[in-house]
């Protein structure tokens, strides 16, 4: 398998994919709700979650100083944000102040307590037409080599070197590729209204990579 740089990119071929990116009249409409909660809440949010995380296995925590992909976060006293996606859903949360904002877009609906202020999205837009489209981007920075000198066993980490003082290391893959992120981006009236987190991968699709 030959290695991939960012002097190798073809960038013709990636904006011609941008440009015919695979569009469809959503039928099966997804799951979007949406809500709120106190920061005292947030253990007990992310409990009543988990039992969708085994199709929801990708897992980033934008803390004050760090950026991670875990299965928890490491500092819930210093989290600013999270997405939580697969195949089954995209679950993003924004702290705001001392509450949390939350919303989900998924295959199957939530089952929310009522005392984090679920709203239906459906229910209040009842004829609202969404169309997806099929999309992936690349991560940019760079590779973080044990060995900078062997190709082999010096393969490392992709870190973005763009977030500032923020540490952010991709999970570890084997082979020097870039990584993808791969995502449905739904429009209304011309208008990105949704973005479904699918996965990370190279760039033909969603890889199983550990973290």
């Amino acid at each position: 398998m030959s290695t991939q740089t960012e002097s190798q990119l073809d960038f013709g071929k990636l904006m011609d994919r941008m440009e015919t990116a695979r569009q469809e009249v959503v039928e099966e409409r997804p799951a979007i709700v949406g809500g709120r909660f106190t920061h005292s809440q947030l253990d007990a949010f992310l409990a009543a979650r988990r039992v969708q995380w085994d199709q929801m296995p990708w897992r980033i925590w934008e803390h004050v100083s760090a950026i991670d992909f875990a299965d928890e976060p490491a500092s819930p006293d210093l989290l600013q944000r999270a997405d939580i996606f697969g195949p089954s859903g995209h679950l993003s949360l924004r702290r705001d102040g001392d509450r949390w904002l939350w919303h989900f877009i998924g295959a199957v609906q939530p089952n929310v307590p009522p005392e984090f202020n679920p709203s239906d999205f459906w229910k209040r837009h009842s004829d609202t037409m969404l169309r997806r489209y099929e999309e992936s981007v690349i991560l940019w920075g760079q590779e973080v080599r044990i060995d900078k000198d062997d190709p082999k066993t010096g393969i490392g980490l992709w870190q973005d070197d763009r977030v500032g003082a923020a540490r952010l290391a991709y999970p570890q893959m084997s082979g020097n590729l870039r990584v993808y992120l791969h995502y449905w981006r739904y429009t209304e009236a011309g208008q990105t209204a949704f973005v479904w987190y699918r996965g990370l991968g190279d760039e033909q699709g969603v890889k199983s990579w550990p973290k």
